[in-house]
C-alpha cells in the first residue's frame, strides 16, 4: 500500500499521520519467514532494492506500530512475503492501541508504581505463536476489514496496575493499627523499595539508550516517503526523468507520461529508452543523472491492466497515481487518465485521493469472471469481489459498477428482475461517486439495455465511447441494444452501423469470442445465416462454451446440417447436461426428425420440474411442447401448453417489450387455440388475427418468417402460406423442412402433378 491510498476500513482509518502495523502480525509473519531479528529484515529489503544504505528507520518504525507510509508497511510486507494487508492493526488492536494513548498520562504513573512493587514478569512465550491470515493466491488480497484480527496480549501486570490505587484496595485506617505498627510498614516497605532501585536505574538507562540510538544513528532511509515526500512536491528546476513502463500498453502509457512532463520539465520524449537497463529508481538518483524519478508497476488481469506510478526523491519513494484500463484503451482515453492523476505534480497539491491498489485488483479479477461464460456461479464470485471493493473502498467507483454490472448478469441468468432494482441502487450509488466513469457508464447502459430502454441504453454507451472510442464493452453493448431497434424497424443504415463497430472491436480485441458470437446474432438477425454460422464458428474456435456450441447447432440446423447440428448439440450437452434452452433444441430436432416420442421424453420432465417449482418458464419451451401435443392429438395438453406460453408473451406485448419474432409466435400459437376451440371461433376474432398478420408483413427472420407460415396455413390462406415458407426456405431450408409443413407439401404436389 502506498501513501495517499485509501486503505482505512472502519477499523483502520489512514489519518493523515499514516497506517499502523500490528506488532503481533509483524512478529509472526518475521518467524514465519525465517527471520530471527529485525536486523534480517532490514538486510533483506536492502538487497530487494538494491539500496546502499540499510533501511533500518523504516523497519524499526513500522515493527513499533508508527504511523507510516503505506508504502512503508508494503516494503517491509514484501520482504517478509506477505502481503501487507495481513500487516494491517486489527480492530480490536486499535481500540487498545487508542485506549493506551489516550491514557498516556495516567499509565506512567501508574507503569512506575507498578515497577516499584512488582517483580519483573515475562511476557507470555505463546505470543509468538499468532495466526496469519491466509488468502487465495489466485486472487489478489483482501480488504484488511476481513482479515483475521488478534487482540494483543496485555502483561497482566499493566491491567492491574489500574487496580491498585481504587477503593477497594487503599488501606484503611480504621482497623485499629497503632503507630507503630504504621512504622514498622514503612520501614519495611522502603527496604523493599531500596532492593529494587537497580532494576529502575537499569530501565532507565536502557530506555536512554534506546531514545538516543533512534535520534542519532546515521541511517539513509529509503522509507521517509511519509515525511520526506507528504504534502506538495516542488518540481520546478529539477531534473526529472520517466523509467520505461512493461507489459502491455507500457509503451504508451510512458510515451503519455513524458508527453504531460515534457513542457513544465524540459523533460525530453523518448529519453526514456536510455534507462531502459537501470534496474530501480535509486540506481539514477545515485548517479546524480535525476533529482526526479518516475516510475511505475503494470498488472495484467484479463482484459484490463491496472498501473500505479512512483515518485522518487533522494532515493525516497512515493505513489503519485494508480488506475485501471482495457488493454484495448485508446492513447487519448489513457493519457487523460494519466493527466488526472500527474496534475498533483503539475499543479504543485498535496497528493491525496490515490485509488486503493489491491481494491482495484480485486475488481478486475471480478471484471474477469464476465470474460467466460455465464453461469450463476461465476456470476457469485464476481459480486464477492465487488462487495470486498466496496467494503475496503467504499470512495472508488468501480465496486459500486461492477456489483451493478453484476446484478444485471444474474437477472439474465434468473429471470429474477428484482435484481435490476439492487442493480439499480449500485449504479446510482456509482454515479454519484464519478458519474463520467467509463465502468459506470458501461454499466447503466447495460442495465437500460437489459430493461428494455434502448435510447437510453444507446446514450450510455455513447458516453462511455466519448470518453474512450476504443471501449469494446460499450461497442459490443451497444451493437446488442441497437439490434433490438434493428428487429423492429429494419433500419439498412443502423445495421451498417452495427457491423462496423463490431468490426472495430474484433480488431481492438481479435481473442475476445463475445465480438464474433455478436456479429454472428447480427448477421442471424439480418437473414444471413452462413455468416452467421462463419462468426459462431469463430467464437467457438476462441471459447468452447454452451453459448458458441448451442447457437452454432442452432443455426447448422436452420440450414438443414442436422448431423452438425447434432453433434454440437450433443458437445454442448456435456458442458450443460441440464439447461433448458439447449434440452428444448434436441427435443425440437427429434420433432422435426418426426420422433416425437424421444422429443416428449426430454420436453416433460421439464415441464414437471417447472411446474413443481412455479413459474411460467420458457414460452418458447411450452409453444415446442404444445406442437408436439398437438400434432399427437393430445388437444387438451396442446392448449394448456399454448395458454402457458401466451401468458408470458401477452405481458412482453401489453408492455411493450416484445419484438417482431414474439409478436408472430404469439400470434400462431392465438390461431392455433382458436383452431383447437371451436367455441371460440367468430368472424370477429379471426378478422382481428389476419389483420395482425398483416401488420407482420415485413418480417424477415428465420423464427418470424415460420410463425407467419404456420399462422395463414391455419387461417386457411395456403397461398400466403406458401409464400412465407418459401422465404423461409430460402434463408433457413432446415426449419422450412418443419412437420407442420406437410400439408403445403401435399398442397403443392396436387397442384402440380408430375
Amino acid at each position: 500500500m502506498t501513501k495517499g491510498q485509501s486503505t482505512e476500513t472502519s477499523h483502520n482509518k489512514a489519518r493523515s499521520r499514516g497506517i499502523r502495523a500490528s506488532k503481533q502480525k509483524l512478529r509472526s509473519a518475521q518467524l514465519a519467514a525465517g527471520f530471527k531479528s529485525q536486523a534480517e529484515v532490514v538486510d533483506k529489503i536492502q538487497s530487494l532494492e538494491g539500496l546502499e544504505k540499510a533501511p533500518r528507520s523504516l523497519v524499526s518504525r513500522v515493527f513499533r506500530g508508527d504511523p507510516v507510509d503505506p508504502l512503508s508497511i508494503e516494503r517491509v510486507a514484501k520482504a517478509l512475503n506477505v502481503e501487507a494487508w495481513v500487516l494491517y492493526l486489527g480492530s480490536g488492536e486499535v481500540d487498545v492501541s487508542t485506549q493506551n494513548t489516550a491514557n498516556h498520562d495516567s499509565a506512567s504513573t501508574i507503569n512506575q508504581q507498578a515497577l516499584a512493587h512488582t517483580e519483573p514478569e515475562k511476557a507470555p512465550e505463546n505470543n509468538e505463536h499468532l495466526h496469519v491470515p491466509q488468502h487465495d493466491n489466485d486472487a489478489p488480497p483482501l480488504a484488511a476489514e476481513d482479515a483475521e484480527s488478534p487482540l494483543p496480549a496485555v502483561p497482566n501486570h499493566v491491567l492491574d496496575s489500574h487496580q491498585q490505587d481504587s477503593p477497594d484496595n487503599k488501606s484503611d485506617n480504621t482497623s485499629g493499627n497503632t503507630p507503630d505498627i504504621h512504622k514498622a510498614e514503612d520501614v519495611e516497605r522502603q527496604k523493599q523499595t531500596n532492593k529494587r532501585m537497580p532494576l529502575l536505574l537499569v530501565t532507565l538507562v536502557v530506555l536512554l539508550c534506546v531514545l538516543l540510538v533512534d535520534r542519532f544513528w546515521p541511517f539513509d532511509d529509503n522509507s521517509v516517503a511519509s515525511t520526506a515526500l507528504a504534502g506538495i512536491v516542488d518540481i520546478d528546476n529539477k531534473v526529472v526523468a520517466v523509467m520505461p513502463i512493461t507489459g502491455p500498453r507500457g509503451s504508451d502509457i510512458t510515451r503519455s507520461i513524458e508527453q504531460l512532463l515534457a513542457g513544465p520539465t524540459q523533460l525530453i520524449v523518448g529519453s526514456s529508452a536510455l534507462h531502459a537497463s537501470v534496474q530501480s529508481p535509486q540506481e539514477l538518483l545515485r548517479s546524480k543523472k535525476a533529482d526526479l524519478v518516475i516510475s511505475g508497476e503494470l498488472i495484467e488481469i484479463g482484459r484490463y491492466i491496472a498501473v500505479r506510478l512512483f515518485l522518487s526523491r533522494d532515493e525516497n519513494m512515493q505513489q503519485v497515481w494508480s488506475g485501471v484500463f482495457s488493454k484495448s484503451s485508446s492513447e487519448q482515453y489513457i493519457e487523460s487518465q494519466l493527466k488526472e492523476g500527474l496534475n498533483t505534480l503539475l499543479t504543485k497539491r498535496p497528493i491525496a485521493n490515490i485509488a486503493d491498489w489491491y481494491s482495484l485488483q480485486r475488481f478486475l479479477h471480478g471484471m474477469q469472471n464476465f470474460e467466460g461464460e455465464r453461469s450463476e456461479q461465476v456470476i457469485l464470485r464476481a459480486m464477492a469481489d465487488f462487495q470486498r471493493v466496496i467494503n475496503s473502498a467504499p470512495e472508488l467507483v468501480h465496486g459500486y459498477a461492477g456489483m451493478c454490472a453484476a446484478l444485471v448478469e444474474q437477472n439474465l441468468e434468473t429471470s429474477d428482475k428484482n435484481y435490476l432494482e439492487d442493480a439499480s441502487t449500485y449504479c446510482n450509488k456509482g454515479v454519484a461517486i464519478k458519474p463520467d466513469s467509463v465502468f459506470i457508464q458501461n454499466a447503466l447502459g447495460n442495465l437500460a439495455r437489459v430493461k428494455g430502454d434502448y435510447e437510453i441504453a444507446n446514450k450510455h454507451f455513447a458516453k462511455a465511447l466519448g470518453a474512450d472510442q476504443n471501449d469494446t464493452t460499450a461497442l459490443q453493448k451497444m451493437a446488442e441494444s441497437q439490434m433490438r431497434m434493428f428487429l423492429k424497424n429494419r433500419d439498412p443504415e443502423l445495421f451498417t452501423r452495427i457491423l462496423a463497430a463490431l468490426e472495430h472491436a474484433a480488431e481492438l480485441e481479435p481473442n475476445n469470442w463475445k465480438i464474433p458470437y455478436t456479429q454472428g446474432r447480427a448477421h442471424y438477425f439480418k437473414g444471413d445465416q452462413i455468416g452467421a454460422i462463419d462468426y459462431f464458428s469463430q467464437a467457438a474456435e476462441l471459447s468452447v462454451n454452451y453459448q458458441t456450441l448451442n447457437n452454432l447447432g442452432a443455426l447448422e440446423f436452420c440450414v438443414g446440417d442436422l448431423q452438425n447440428a447434432k453433434a454440437h448439440y450433443q458437445q454442448a450437452l456435456t458442458l450443460k447436461p441440464k439447461h433448458t434452452v439447449l434440452l428444448s433444441n434436441i427435443a425440437v430436432l427429434h420433432f422435426y426428425l418426426g420422433e416425437n416420442q424421444q422429443a416428449l421424453d426430454i420436453f416433460e420432465p421439464q415441464i414437471k420440474r417447472i411446474t413443481e417449482e412455479g413459474g411460467p418458464g420458457l414460452y418458447q419451451l411450452w409453444s415446442n411442447v404444445a406442437d408436439v401435443y398437438r400434432t399427437q392429438g393430445h388437444t387438451k395438453k396442446a392448449l394448456q401448453a399454448y395458454r402457458n406460453a401466451m401468458s408470458e408473451l401477452d405481458r412482453e406485448v401489453s408492455q411493450g417489450e416484445a419484438n417482431v419474432m414474439q409478436k408472430a409466435s404469439r400470434l400462431a400459437m392465438y390461431i392455433l387455440v382458436t383452431e383447437l376451440s371451436p367455441e371460440l371461433q367468430t368472424a370477429q376474432l379471426l378478422a382481428s388475427l389476419q389483420e395482425q398478420a398483416e401488420a407482420l408483413s415485413n418480417a424477415a427472420d428465420p423464427v418470424s418468417l415460420h410463425q407467419l407460415a404456420l399462422s395463414w396455413l391455419h387461417l386457411g390462406d395456403t397461398h400466403k402460406a406458401s409464400e412465407y415458407r418459401d422465404k423461409l426456405s430460402a434463408i433457413c431450408p432446415g426449419f422450412a423442412a418443419s412437420p407442420d409443413f406437410k400439408a403445403l407439401n401435399s398442397a403443392a404436389l396436387n397442384v402440380n402433378p408430375s
